[in-house]
């Protein structure tokens, strides 16, 4: 995963998330007040429309921090390149 991504996804959680206080890299669903199952599906699907990528129920299920989106990210965007 390039700079690039790290950025872009950081972007997507400032900018959906724009109430918390939280450090991006830092924030969970247990340290982010609005981070509910909407604001789960908004950030999915935002992440999906950035970087062309489907995340699947189970992966959904463990996008819980900025470093879980980013590991699945990762994953998701290694799979493309094989």
């Amino acid at each position: 995963m390039t700079n690039e991504h790290e950025s872009k996804l950081e972007k997507i959680f400032a900018d959906l998330m724009t109430e918390e206080t939280v450090p991006v890299r830092q924030r969970t669903k247990v340290n982010c007040l609005h981070w509910d199952s909407l604001m789960q599906l908004t950030l999915i699907s935002a992440i999906e429309q950035e970087f062309g990528v489907s995340i699947s129920n189970d992966d959904a299920v463990d996008l819980n921090s900025f470093e879980a989106a980013l590991q699945i990210l990762g994953e998701k965007l290694a799979a493309q390149k094989a």
